[in-house]
């Protein structure tokens, strides 16, 4: 049925070709021969230029109206240049435009072509990515239905940009740089020159955005007409606007997007207009580095700088020289001397290029020098002998010119005021101290000021003995000992002179009966001392003093020591059971609180036969009457590995936390089972445990027998009831391996069952590492867990 439409398809279609071919050359006929009486609109139909740029989409418009209302579209054929057989094609012949035909020739341009309607009236053909070999005249034919046909013209052409600006001096060559030089006062010409470009390119001349010139002069004779395009630009008059300036050729067709631009920098030459010196204040310090700077504006290139005081030309190693656009700045680095006062100081400035263009400018130096300032001790003071307590009085001499007229004191860069209370006394040039703390030692400095400016003296450094007081952060410290525990009592001072200072030790805060101090031992340079302290009775604990002196005098607050006895550890608590592997299980607990003492944790394992365990009575800690431990094991942190248990026995795990005052209650994991008979035998329990009694290895050997005879009638169970099995059973069905996975983490406190799933999808009975036995346990324990020792 398709094949026979499109047979279809394609026949009317070149009936329809063959007719509109006969119809095109009956018009050109009636343009021929008018008296034939056949219309001859298609070639006076009305033509349409649609401009567009190399590769982007172009829109061809067609109007598809009907002449009357109840009209409407037959057909849509699109013809470029003289070709006979249309471009594109859209029959509505069977129905409307939304359900008509369209086909396009199978060249580049028909595959890039298509005709779109947007509201049943206006229509276009949309043309992607044209290039220029689509230029050319589009013919759009609408046959309508009992309407004559219309024919519309489009006119497609690129756009061809124009060549890069050429540009040109007065001489003509051809500028490919800066532009120039031009003489300030004199005349600029330019010219711009392109080629090409359709439609015909504008030439025009900017500066700063604005348009200098925007005639085109004429067109150059050589080659084909309307080659070149070119813009002579004149100025009449350079000025100095148009130093560091930038010209602009433009050169511009209407429809392209933007123009094409040559910038073009001048460069002009220019005598020094301006000359100035400045200099950083009035009047200049003795002694000091000057720094002078002459800048002169208006001279391109730049201009010769030439200093010189009081008829003396400076030399070359002080002066400076740079430029910047228009301008020229020179730097003057002097050291002058107070004699220098009153000379003057010139700045001339010359260009080479213009003869006679010197301008100059000379300044009187009023040369002043700022207070030069120092520090020391009154008569009488001596600062090695200085104590805490005594009295300091320090004078500040400053000389300056002017004479200064503000002294300020600074004592570590903090500025000092006049206090009574606090025992600051200035006067004058003069800082008096009164009764000297520690805080008074470090550096003293004062500042004198004049109208030129300030000087600040060099530091001097104040140093004090004191009597020794304690070390910052040791001041009063708590310490958790144990009865019977030897603790260490670091006791660190400060004081000067640290080489002569004594310890003594005084119990709770007592300033008498000084204790006698066999283990205290005196360190890093005499400014520490470390007593060995070991509490035997419940009043040992308490406070302890240290106090120290040394030639200044006696510790007035002493560093304190609080002894507080030292308590058994917390239990862990969160513990969780995993597997580590088919044989291993792995228990983590977190730590609790130490007691003040390092600790350490115990692990015990103890079991009896499951068919025992409901007969056992337990205490209040779980302990499980006289039943022995099967395993312990010491580790730093509650982490535990355990390997080799045996199946038929409930297991107790007990975790204890241990420190120097004790241990901690047990954190439990009651009803631990193992649920393969791959554990531990009789051998390994001895080795677990190498010193259990006779009576302890009989109970086990007993449990491991009743263990194995209870395993002998499981199997004796299991062969009876598979065979009951194969005799119901029309045929067996062998499952598949077990789908075995690594267990991941899982809390002791919520253990769930798990049922894994063999490889034919059915549930496999051979249980987990861990499988939940009775849910019905104790709500404040662990729940009862089973141990799956099965290698897989």
């Amino acid at each position: 049925m398709r094949c026979t439409s499109r047979h279809v398809f394609l026949t009317s279609f070149l009936i329809l070709v063959a007719r509109a071919r006969r119809a095109d050359a009956a018009i050109e006929d009636s343009v021929q021969f008018p008296n034939k009486g056949s219309t001859t609109y298609a070639l006076t139909a009305p033509l349409r230029l649609v401009w567009a740029n190399e590769g982007e989409d172009v829109v061809l418009p067609c109007d598809i109206t009907p002449p009357t209302p109840t009209d409407s579209v037959n057909m849509v054929l699109w013809f470029k240049d003289t070709a006979g057989i249309p471009l594109y094609s859209v029959d509505a012949r069977t129905g409307d435009l939304a359900s008509a035909v369209h086909w396009a020739v199978s060249d580049d341009l028909g595959k890039r072509t298509y005709f779109q309607i947007a509201d049943g009236h206006r229509a276009k053909l949309k043309v992607r990515k044209v290039t220029y070999d689509d230029q050319g005249i589009f013919r759009c034919r609408v046959d309508f239905v009992n309407s004559p046909t219309r024919n519309f013209r489009v006119n497609l052409t690129l756009v061809e940009q124009p060549s890069e600006p050429v540009i040109y001096d007065a001489q003509g060559r051809e500028v490919k740089g800066v532009a120039g030089p031009f003489l300030e006062g004199y005349n600029l010409a330019l010219t711009c020159q392109v080629s090409g470009g359709r439609p015909k390119p504008t030439v025009t001349w900017w500066k700063d955005g604005k348009i200098l010139d925007g005639v085109v002069d004429s067109v150059v004779s050589d080659g084909p007409p309307n080659k070149f395009t070119v813009n002579h630009l004149f100025v009449d008059k350079v000025t100095r606007s148009l130093r560091g300036t930038k010209l602009e050729c433009r050169a511009w067709s209407p429809p392209m997007s933007a123009p094409i631009v040559r910038q073009v920098p001048l460069d002009v030459y220019l005598k020094p207009a301006i000359v100035k010196i400045i200099l950083g204040q009035d009047r200049i310090h003795a002694g000091r580095p000057f720094a002078a700077r002459c800048e002169t504006w208006g001279s391109s290139p730049a201009a010769r700088i030439v200093w010189t005081l009081g008829g003396r030309t400076i030399g070359e190693p002080n002066v400076s020289t740079t430029q910047r656009s228009n301008s020229t700045v020179s730097k003057l680095a002097l050291a002058l001397r107070r004699d220098d006062d009153g000379k003057e100081l010139t700045c001339r400035a010359e260009n080479p290029r213009f003869p006679g263009g010197v301008l100059e400018q000379t300044k009187v130096l009023n040369v002043a020098y700022a207070p030069v300032v120092s520090v020391g001790l009154a008569a009488g003071y001596v600062s090695d002998t200085l104590r805490e307590g005594d009295d300091l009085k320090l004078v500040c001499n400053a000389e300056s010119n002017p004479p200064s007229t503000e002294i300020l004191w600074y004592h570590k860069n903090d500025r000092l005021e006049h206090d009574v209370a606090g025992g600051t006394l200035i006067a004058s040039n003069t800082l008096t101290l009164r009764v000297l703390t520690l805080s008074h030692a470090g550096e003293y400095s004062c500042e004198a000021s004049n109208s030129v400016g300030e000087g600040r003296s060099p530091p001097i450094f104040v140093r004090m003995k004191y009597a020794p007081r304690c070390r910052i952060g040791y001041e009063r410290r708590e310490v958790t000992v144990g009865r019977g525990e030897t603790a260490s009592l670091r006791c660190e001072v400060d004081a000067v002179p640290y080489d002569a200072v004594r310890f003594s030790w005084t119990y709770n805060g007592t300033r008498g009966d000084v204790l006698p101090m066999p283990n205290s031992s005196t360190r890093n340079n005499g400014l520490v001392s470390v007593l060995e302290y070991t509490p035997t009775v419940d009043t040992d604990f308490g406070t302890l003093a240290c106090w120290a002196s040394n030639l200044v005098g006696r510790q007035r607050t002493p560093c304190v020591f609080d002894l507080l006895p030292g308590k058994p550890p917390q239990p862990p608590f969160d513990c969780s059971l995993r597997n580590e592997s088919t044989t291993a299980l792995r228990l983590n607990c977190v730590p609790g609180a130490d007691g003040g003492s390092p600790q350490h944790f115990l692990l015990e394992v103890r079991g009896i036969p499951r068919t025992f365990a409901v007969h056992v009575p337990q205490s209040d800690q779980g302990t499980l009457g006289e039943v022995p431990a099967v395993y312990q094991e010491r580790n730093r942190m509650p982490n535990f590995e355990l390997r080799g248990l045996e199946p038929g026995y409930d297991y107790t795990l007990y975790v204890y936390a241990v420190n120097g005052r004790g241990r901690s209650e047990p954190a439990l994991l009651k009803h631990v089972t193992v649920a393969e008979p791959n554990g531990l035998f009789l051998d390994d329990l001895k080795e677990a445990l190498p010193n259990a009694s006779s009576e302890n290895a009989i109970v086990l050997i007993a449990l491991t027998g009743t263990a194995a005879v209870a395993l002998i009638l499981i199997g004796i169970g299991v062969i009876i009831g598979l065979a009951i099995c194969r005799r119901r059973t029309p045929s067996s069905v062998r499952d598949g391996p077990d789908d075995f996975t690594t267990p991941t983490y899982v809390s002791a406190q919520r253990i769930e069952p798990r049922i894994r799933y063999s490889a034919d999808g059915g549930r496999s009975r051979q249980p987990s590492l861990y499988i939940e036995e009775s849910r019905n346990a104790e709500p404040d324990l662990l729940q009862r867990s089973s141990t799956s020792t099965n290698g897989n």
